[in-house]
């Protein structure tokens, strides 16, 4: 008798988990995305501070390398907007940038980010 009331009860809670995965699945994907920050600023900065070190070896600034600092900021854009695009889609998060938190608190991405511009 004990072996079947055990069968009964492992029974009802399988079926009970299968009938409510749905619902469980439908209440998680109804949840709002998480919000997470990005120091754009520090990694602008840090981009800016990399550009002018390379102008500062060359002493005056040609044309042709003004140029080509204007193309890499372009690319650096470029890297940035997707880096932050790619770490949305991987974090199921909303990527706000860190200046504009006011209160509460955030996961901060921004050293994800950093690693991911040097690839």
């Amino acid at each position: 008798m004990r072996r079947e009331q055990l069968l009964t009860v492992v029974l009802s809670v399988l079926a009970t988990l299968i009938v409510l995965a749905p619902v469980a699945y439908v209440a998680y994907a109804a949840l709002p995305p998480r919000v997470a920050t990005v120091d754009l600023q520090k990694l602008i900065e840090e981009e800016q501070q990399r550009t002018l070190g390379i102008v500062a070896k060359s002493g005056s600034l040609t044309e042709e390398q003004r140029a080509t600092v204007e193309q890499l900021t372009i690319e650096f854009a470029k890297k940035l907007s997707a880096a932050v695009e790619e770490l949305g889609a991987s974090c199921r998060c909303v990527i706000v940038n860190k200046a504009a938190l006011l209160g509460g608190r955030a996961d901060d991405y921004t050293d994800q980010v950093r690693e991911s511009l040097k690839r």
